[in-house]
């Protein structure tokens, strides 16, 4: 037999015994497996795994499943999935099986994979035709699209980053997405596996780039813990296929490979074909590996160029090379910088062109050495490029470049700018000798820790230089300054760079001393802090000599209070802030009473103990801002500023300190452990009536003061009688307004607000005060005095209480109960910390409908804290209250604020409508004020209607609801309620 025959006839034997053993295994498994129905996860990636498009499974996986499907009896149930689905499912245990997964080590926790791979793949790029992309260099910059969650993409990335290549991932859920997207021209390149790529290369117009990794050997996969048995038997099969036992594994890769097993050939042309295709494969071979190692050669050239380029232009000197010719044959990125010229303006030319003809002549010779001598240089070189003219130093080395002979055939140099580092040596010679000479001081690291000190300054502190040095300032620390104060200087030591100032420090000794200090913030080019500098100088007697003269000149030295002197001082300065800010202050010129017989009787002694005792009640009588100095004998002044701008007001503030005084200044004393009574007698004048004279003022403190001691002593008085008079009538109705709380003299009444079409559609709640002697007293009187006391808050409070308590008698009778019922709220009591907790306690307590009840604010609410304001009115609104802007125009509220805040309604004030018909500017505002309100959607009433003109002078702007005397004075509820059976058309 021929020896082609004898070898097909063997491998005939060969064929037919692994069918027989196959089908032996196939009979026994077949007894013994029980049928079970397996869930496999289909994903595209042809031709391994697909669905075709009749929508069945197919692929190089699939046939080989279902051989051993076949074999074991199991029924597949095929599942089509993306490819990050199926994994998310296989570990779910939804599926079963993946067919086509790579093992990897993050992978092996998630799932279980059998021990034999059944298919060996490896990563391939391919690009689009006209892509130039023929190495991994050649991606720089270039979007790739990837598989999203697969090994490649990890893998690649890796690589990529590793060689310092940017590129960009373009994630799709499919390799078939992926290859679209390069086909769309959305990605420059895809990466797939050498299977899938070479399959669906043609149809979509990409080509092999040459550029191979991650050979992967690819199983089957199941669920961790789960279908132990079913990998064990995918393990028998693969075992088989291997051994060559079973064929149909060739035959599955035959036919999913291209090839036809099935025609029979004649042992001569087997011969000859068998020939020819070994040698074709040979010659494929030898082409394939002469191709992959061009490539190879190539990239790792493109590499190794690219890598070099990189690497000098990133250097931070002049490299060159410089030709026989000493013309430029090779510079860097930072030679064409310095010279500020492109690579075809260097190339070529010789340093003549670049510099003055000095520095050409210096470098000529230098190079001569190098080129024509074999000398290697090391010097340095001071240039001046001919653009610039600025000088600079470089430190060149040049060495001679040689042929494999040993001659020489052009040098190469690099050249580094020292420049800086020149001038920063001679700053430092110069810093040097001045750091020796300064009084005191050091250099710290940006931790503050000392790096240097100088022996003044260790001579200062006490401490040798060895212990200062790495140690921080806070060695010296005394404790006098606390920790605000370090934060406060650190601060602005970031914020300034700069700091100086007073500091007590200690000793090594432990002596405290005052030192000036000033500290320097040393930044580098970049901005960062490198260093501190601190100056220190011991001020010690020069603060001594200050406090000593500072006291002399201005302290009393029996009390410590400040002297007549300084007193003068500071009152001529307080009166002329107060003039300038408009502010208000008052001047309490204090007198003891009976004075001199204590000391006539008692001694001095006890005298002095007894003005020492009175300073120091003084002192805790006032403000920190006020002063208390002493003129003399037994007289004190009281400087009191920051009050009121209204004189009334401002008196009354200097009356409470006074008051304060006289009963601090009453109590028993001590002296020498007897108990001693005393008192004074104190006279106020007013800033205001002094027109900025010191003397006129203390003039009119000591002549109310006589006219306190006239009045019988231990009292106070004021300069102006009519002031005096003002503040007894104050404070008599402040006690009436108190009592008029406790006793429910106050009352309100009501006055009817009216819509031109509705009637009457509400009122305003005006409180009244009915004195029992006085009578009723007006609002215009006891309302400041309300205000200023802060009586108005608990006054408000009843007035809401009373209001709410109306409202729901209201409630009860048809006719009324959809009146609304406004209610002024002064400005400190809608300030009042618990204004809005007073409002939901009433609307609590009395039960009372908050749609019905309107708060109306002045504009001088607008004036402090906006912010705080709306948040107040929006949690009120949003129970349901209205708000009303009463006397809208006659303040200063900006319409910025106005849009912002919550209101419901605006009030046109009484002096606009007053004149309405004679005035044509109030007409004016008034249709503006119409106009405004309507544009911001805001209902609109008028105020002080008392004429039937008016009434339509306002009908005709727009503003159809009123309020005034044309339509009733304000009166009980039950007036108003008795007017709307009487009404008639308004």
């Amino acid at each position: 037999m021929k020896p082609g025959v004898n070898w097909l006839v063997r491998r005939c034997a060969a064929w037919l015994k692994g069918i027989v053993w196959v089908a032996v295994l196939t009979a026994s498994a077949s007894i013994a497996a029980a049928p079970r129905e397996l869930r496999v996860g289909v994903y595209s990636n042809e031709p391994k795994v697909f669905v075709d498009a009749d929508g069945k499974a197919a692929g190089i996986f699939v046939d080989l499943l279902q051989l051993v499907a076949a074999r074991e009896q199991w029924t597949l149930k095929y599942v089509p999935c993306s490819w990050q689905d199926c994994l998310d499912a296989l570990r779910e245990g939804q599926l079963d099986l993946m067919p086509d997964v790579a093992r990897s080590p993050e992978r092996e926790i998630l799932y279980d994979f059998h021990r034999l791979p059944v298919l060996h793949s490896w990563s391939q790029i391919y690009r689009t035709s006209g892509a130039p992309i023929y190495s991994l260099f050649d991606l720089q910059g270039k979007r790739v699209a990837v598989l999203k969650g697969s090994v490649q993409r990890s893998t690649f990335l890796n690589m990529v980053d590793s060689f310092g290549i940017q590129v960009s991932l373009v994630d799709a859920p499919g390799l078939i997405e992926a290859f679209a997207m390069v086909q769309r021209g959305e990605a420059d390149a895809v990466i797939s596996n050498h299977l899938f790529g070479n399959f669906h290369s043609a149809r979509y117009g990409v080509v092999d780039t040459g550029i191979v990794f991650q050979p992967a050997a690819l199983f089957f996969a199941t669920g961790p813990g789960r279908n132990a048995e079913v990998l064990a038997a995918i393990d028998r099969s693969v075992e088989a296929w291997r051994s060559g036992a079973d064929p149909a594994y060739a035959q599955v890769m035959r036919h999913w490979g291209g090839q036809d097993p099935g025609v029979q050939i004649s042992p001569w042309v087997w011969r000859g074909l068998a020939g020819l295709v070994a040698f074709s494969l040979l010659a494929a071979l030898m082409v394939a590996i002469l191709r992959r190692q061009v490539q190879e050669r190539t990239r790792h050239l493109r590499e190794s160029e690219q890598k070099l380029a990189t690497i000098l232009d990133s250097v931070g000197a002049l490299i060159y090379i410089k030709g026989k010719d000493f013309g430029y044959q090779y510079v860097n990125h930072q030679t064409l910088h310095y010279f500020g010229r492109s690579a075809h303006e260097v190339l070529g030319h010789d340093d003549a062109v670049f510099f003055d003809a000095a520095t050409a002549q210096r470098l000529r010779a230098n190079d001569r050495r190098v080129l024509e001598d074999g000398e290697t240089l090391e010097a340095e070189e001071v240039n001046t490029p001919a653009a610039t003219g600025e000088t600079r130093a470089f430190l060149s080395i040049k060495i001679p470049l040689r042929h494999a002979d040993g001659s020489i055939y052009a040098l190469c140099g690099i050249s580094t700018d020292i420049t800086e580092r020149r001038k920063a040596e001679e700053s430092l010679q110069i810093a040097a000798t001045v750091f020796e000479s300064f009084e005191g001081m050091i250099v710290t690291g940006p931790d503050q820790r000392i790096l240097k000190a100088n022996q003044a300054y260790a001579r200062l502190t006490g401490y040798s230089v060895e212990e200062l040095v790495g140690q921080t300032a806070r060695l010296l620390h005394s404790g006098r300054q606390d920790v605000s104060f370090y934060a406060a200087m650190q601060n602005t030591l970031h914020s300034s760079g700069m700091w100086q100032g007073e500091v007590w420090n200690r000793r090594k000794d432990g002596t405290e001393y005052p030192a000036w200090i000033t500290i320097t913030t040393v930044r580098s080019p970049r901005g960062e802090i490198t260093h501190y500098v601190g100056t220190q100088t011991d001020i010690s007697s020069r603060k001594a000599a200050e406090e000593e003269i500072r006291l002399l000149a201005f302290y009393d030295p029996l009390t410590g209070l400040p002297n007549r002197r300084l007193m003068n001082d500071r009152l001529q300065h307080s009166l002329a802030a107060c003039a300038r800010s408009g502010a208000g202050g008052a001047l309490l010129f204090v007198d003891l009473d009976n004075f001199k017989d204590l000391n006539d009787t008692q001694g001095h002694e006890l005298g002095d103990q007894l003005l020492r005792q009175v300073a120091a009640r003084l002192g805790g009588c006032v403000r920190m801002g006020d002063t208390v100095a002493r003129l003399g004998g037994d007289e004190f002044v009281v400087l009191l500023e920051g009050l009121s701008p209204q004189v009334h007001e401002a008196a009354a503030q200097a009356e409470t300190v006074g008051r304060t005084v006289l009963q601090a200044l009453s109590q028993s004393y001590q002296l020498d452990g007897h108990a001693h009574h005393s008192s004074c007698s104190i006279g106020i004048a007013l800033y205001a009536d002094a027109r900025g004279s010191v003397d006129e003022l203390l003039k009119h403190g000591d002549m109310a003061m006589y006219q306190a001691k006239g009045a019988g002593r231990n009292t106070l008085r004021f300069f102006d009688p009519r002031t005096q008079a003002n503040v007894t009538a104050r404070t008599l109705l402040e006690a009436g307004l108190r009592d008029g709380l406790r006793d429910g003299q106050f009352l309100l009444y009501y006055q009817a607000q009216i819509h031109q079409q509705r009637g009457i559609v509400g009122a305003e709640a005006l409180v009244r005060w009915q004195h029992p002697q006085r009578g009723l007293v007006s609002p215009a009187e006891f309302i400041p005095v309300a205000e200023a006391s802060g009586l108005i808050v608990p006054l408000g409070v009843w007035i809401l209480r009373t209001a709410c308590l109306q409202l729901v008698e209201w409630a009860r009778d048809p006719q009324t109960a959809h009146w609304t019922l406004a209610v002024n709220v002064s400005a400190r009591q809608f300030r009042h910390s618990h204004f809005v907790d007073e409002v939901l306690g009433v609307l609590e307590e009395t039960g009372a409908n908050p749609h019905r009840l309107k708060l109306e604010l002045t504009e001088t609410l607008l004036l402090d804290d906006v912010e705080d304001t709306i948040l107040r009115m929006d949690t009120l609104r949003a129970l349901g209250l209205g708000f009303s802007l009463d006397d809208f125009g006659t303040g200063y509220s900006s319409l910025s604020y106005l849009k912002r805040l919550p209101l419901d309604q605006l009030k046109i004030d009484q002096s606009f409508v007053r004149d309405l018909l004679t005035d044509a500017n109030d007409a004016s505002i008034a249709r503006t004020i119409v106009t405004l309100a309507h544009s911001l959607d805001l209902g609109v009433i008028a105020e002080g209607v008392e004429t039937q003109e008016q009434r339509d002078m306002l009908a005709s702007l727009g503003c159809h609801t009123w309020q005034g005397y044309l339509f009733g004075r304000p009166g009980p509820a039950d007036a108003l309620v008795q007017s709307v059976a009487s009404a008639t058309t308004w």
